[in-house]
């Protein structure tokens, strides 16, 4: 009995030993068949891991696309899972339309440099109602497009991702979060929870027939978004574009803005422009909490008015760290269908951009970027900034200072594998340097 029970522990470690190696060799010969595949784009990898928790890493990634001029570089991709056996059978599970009860994709250092004839390939394109809002007065413009973010100071893309999900069957409750941080622009998180997903997990081939999305119930939704220096360049930008000081562009976009606004009958019980403008400033913070009664649905929007539906979802809105009272809003249906932007932009003498004044910001845009020193003391104003940070030991450190205390100070830096948070303790500081927005 003894040599029997032995064999078949023997005979267990032998068969997960053949199914990690088994495991190893298969995602490598598939990312290998994935990047021979790939339709017009060169790639390269440096190499390929898997381990006994059912992680699946892909690192050193290096693609070319020559249709753009296109250069990316990606420290790494990883998809997990709950652990080894949910990976394992992973495939065959999703062959049979089942997902996993864990998932999670991971980004680390993406970079991406674009050659500026592809930018000026994309034009100034069409833009949404949200976007053509937001370049009210900038300029000439309409909208922005991809040379105009160009010339805005996005000649390249960083980012770094995480996104994924857990499903606990037994309360049926699914819990997803996207953690999104791009360098430059905005740091959005997002973490939603909810129910009514169990068809869509056992089968997700039901979500393409004969499933109703009113049977999903949202318990809980939480965003977080931070401004990373887009307001700022857009609002210089457009203040250059309108051959204004940035404070007396700001008070014309408003003024169109508000414009528009009276336009579609807006009415509110809390101040929409001054809303919108805190979101507008630099370094702008929000925050939305839902919380949805329970039995709530997405099929019962069409029921409830927006006061009603506000006090339903218990909407929570913070700005900057003020919070907003959001009770009811009110708009006319027929006059935002019938808004006519041109007409606010008629009204206040901006149009279409002449080439003279493309010509100006196209240039504006090559200025080098100088940094700048700044005291020890003073640290507290530039807060949300870039800085170089120069240690009494000679080390220096660049990232974004997000902390400032009387103690230390902690900046978000940039490695391989992602960003991280460094603290530094405020006496160690030598000298700092803040890079211009």
């Amino acid at each position: 009995m003894k040599k029997l029970f032995t064999l078949f522990i023997v005979g267990l470690l032998v068969a997960g030993a053949a199914s990690y190696f088994g495991m190893q060799w298969k995602v490598r010969q598939s990312v290998d068949d994935f990047f021979k595949a790939m339709p017009l784009v060169e790639g390269k990898y440096d190499n390929v891991s898997f381990d006994l928790r059912g992680n699946i890493a892909v690192s050193g990634i290096e693609l070319y696309v020559p249709m753009v001029d296109a250069s990316i570089s990606i420290g790494s991709v990883a998809l997990s899972t709950s652990g080894f056996m949910a990976m394992l059978n992973l495939q065959r599970n999703l062959k049979t339309g089942r997902l996993p009860d864990a998932l999670a994709l991971k980004i680390n250092s993406f970079s991406m440099i674009i050659a500026p004839p592809a930018f000026a390939a994309g034009g100034q394109g069409q833009g949404t109602l949200m976007a053509e809002l937001s370049a009210l007065g900038c300029g000439r413009f309409v909208t922005l497009g991809a040379q105009q973010y160009y010339d805005l100071g996005f000649k390249n893309i960083n980012f770094d991702l995480i996104s994924g999900y857990t499903y606990d069957v037994p309360s049926d409750e699914f819990v997803s979060s996207i953690d999104f941080y791009l360098d430059g622009l905005g740091h959005i998180k997002i973490d939603q929870t909810f129910i009514g997903l169990a068809p869509v997990m056992q089968d997700f081939n039901t979500a393409l027939y004969g499933f109703e999305p009113a049977t999903i119930s949202t318990m809980n939704l939480h965003l977080q978004y931070t401004d990373l220096g887009y307001n700022k360049k857009l609002g210089d930008y457009c203040a250059l574009a309108s051959g204004m000081a940035r404070a007396e562009w700001d008070d014309r976009h408003a003024l169109m803005v508000q414009s528009a606004l009276d336009q579609i009958e807006l009415s509110a019980d809390f101040d929409v422009l001054a809303f919108y403008q805190s979101l507008r400033a630099d370094r702008a913070r929000l925050d939305i909490n839902l919380r949805p009664l329970p039995g709530f649905s997405l099929g019962d929007l069409q029921y409830y008015s927006v006061a009603d539906l506000i006090d339903l979802i218990e909407l929570s809105v913070v700005v900057n760290d003020s919070p907003v009272a959001i009770g009811d809003i009110d708009w006319n249906p027929d006059r935002l269908t019938a808004l006519n932007l041109s007409a606010v932009r008629k009204a206040f003498r901006v149009g279409p951009q002449d080439s003279n004044e493309a010509e100006v910001l196209t240039e504006s845009s090559r200025q080098e970027r100088i940094l700048k020193d700044i005291p020890v003391t003073r640290l507290e104003q530039y807060v949300y900034r870039t800085v170089q940070l120069e240690r009494s030991d000679g080390q220096t450190f660049s990232g974004e200072l997000t902390v400032v205390t009387r103690d230390r100070v902690v900046i978000r830096t940039r490695f391989k594998t992602g960003f991280t948070d460094l603290p530094i303790t405020r006496n160690d500081i030598r000298a700092v340097k803040v890079y211009p927005e």
